[in-house]
């Protein structure tokens, strides 16, 4: 792994790679309209209904279907053709963002989280298929280059989209927001449609067929005979068990602080930087040193736990961005050191199934612990909510590191040893 990333070293990888620049591209506009669109319709569902989880209740919509619906995506994107499945979500993503418009014009925040769950579900079709594909779309030896820009681009997104989601919704009004976001899936296509380069190393129709009952198994024995994989699959869940508290992020910005859609800009905005500056320092901390990956990651969960744990604390708002900003190093630096690892350790022919599997755990931990920040406002108020989901992202933390000890401890690069001939 290169030691940091340097913005020669992305400006040489984007001017070279016009295959990798449009995946890029396509990302980053794709999430911009993402945030546009979480901000204008959590401010909307949490006024109109009146509820402290409200919010909360809407980051749930936002990631569970995904984790459900996941594994099946990872079936599929080592069956078909990547680019085709990315380019056909897009177009069909259209819809229900068109119907969070409807949900504005009707008032009804009914139908504003149904059209959340639906993308949700379609997501699961289009971010662990693109995780899945980077190593086809770049040279080997650009892969930890190439894979932490795109952890970066998704925090500059949430850092930008978040932020000017606010200004956007205050100054133009929510519909312009969700208008915007629907633009964003056309604009995505149209990218991912220009890319030359297959997303997998062979024809998927040239393979022999499989049951998905025999896929899946291969996944289970490949993950039972690797306790590298294992780790790597389980270090989401502890950034994952506390991510409820971000679905709370809005109510903080609300009734704790008195500021409007602009206050759940500069929270979101705040998680943002720390995704988009976390990977960057993750990857200096971990250096050419493999096993220092697996101990940055579980250190991660940790820092993620300890800044959210004093958020309740927050004399003001200003102070409560810097609590989340600190929460979100930890967990930008820890999703794209974990995927990186998973892609070094996964053969292409498994990638599409075991990234879908990745990304159902940590979506199903969002959700339900979004699900139970949503129920914990209620009964035990904003900050009971938090300090115990905080706690639980903390002593997972503690007891994967424990448990994985023997990894991070070991004299040999834990990865290079478990890692397929082709990433040899």
């Amino acid at each position: 792994m290169a030691s940091s990333v340097s913005v020669r070293g992305v400006l040489s990888l984007v001017r070279r790679n016009a295959d990798y620049r449009r995946l890029l591209l396509a990302t980053l506009v794709s999430l911009l309209g993402d945030w546009f669109a979480f901000v204008a319709i959590s401010g909307f569902v949490t006024e109109s209904t009146g509820s402290l989880g409200a919010s909360a209740a809407v980051f749930a919509a936002s990631v569970l279907p995904a984790s459900l619906l996941s594994p099946v995506a990872g079936l599929l994107a080592d069956r078909v053709d990547r680019r085709r499945l990315m380019i056909s979500v897009d177009l069909i993503r259209v819809l229900p963002a068109l119907g969070l418009l409807a949900s504005l014009q009707w008032q009804s925040p009914v139908l504003a989280l149904a059209c959340v769950a639906l993308l949700s579900a379609l997501s699961s079709f289009f971010d662990p298929v693109a995780e899945a594909s980077v190593p086809n779309v770049v040279d080997p030896v650009d892969l930890p280059l190439a894979q932490a820009v795109l952890g970066t681009v998704w925090g500059s997104m949430l850092f930008v989209g978040a932020a000017l989601g606010g200004l956007a919704t205050l100054a133009l009004g929510r519909e312009a927001s969700l208008v915007l976001n629907a633009s964003t899936f056309l604009v995505s296509a149209l990218l991912l449609r220009g890319i030359r380069r297959s997303f997998q190393r062979a024809d998927p129709r040239a393979a022999s067929p499989e049951s998905p009952w025999h896929q899946l198994r291969e996944v289970w024995r490949t993950t039972r005979d690797s306790p590298e994989t294992r780790a790597l699959l389980t270090t989401k869940v502890g950034v994952g068990l506390g991510n409820g508290i971000v679905g709370l992020l809005p109510a903080y910005a609300a009734r704790t602080f008195s500021a409007g859609d602009e206050g759940v800009g500069l929270l979101l905005a705040a998680r943002g930087l720390g995704a988009l500056l976390g990977p960057i320092l993750g990857q200096r901390w971990v250096g050419h040193d493999e096993r220092r990956l697996l101990l940055v990651s579980g250190g991660s969960m940790v820092v993620y736990g300890l800044a959210y744990l004093a958020l309740p604390w927050a004399p003001s708002l200003g102070f409560a961005a810097a609590c989340v900003l600190l929460a979100h190093l930890g967990g930008g630096a820890q999703w794209v050191l974990s995927t990186y690892g998973l892609q070094l350790a996964t053969p292409d022919r498994l990638r599409g199934r075991v990234m879908g599997l990745d990304f159902s755990l940590a979506t199903l931990c969002a959700g339900a612990s979004s699900l139970a920040a949503s129920a914990a406002a209620e009964g035990l108020g904003l900050n009971g909510a938090s300090w115990a989901l905080a706690g639980v992202s903390l002593l997972y933390g503690v007891g994967w590191l424990w448990a994985t000890r023997g990894l991070w401890r070991g004299r040999v690069d834990v990865l290079s040893a478990s890692r397929p001939p082709e990433h040899a």
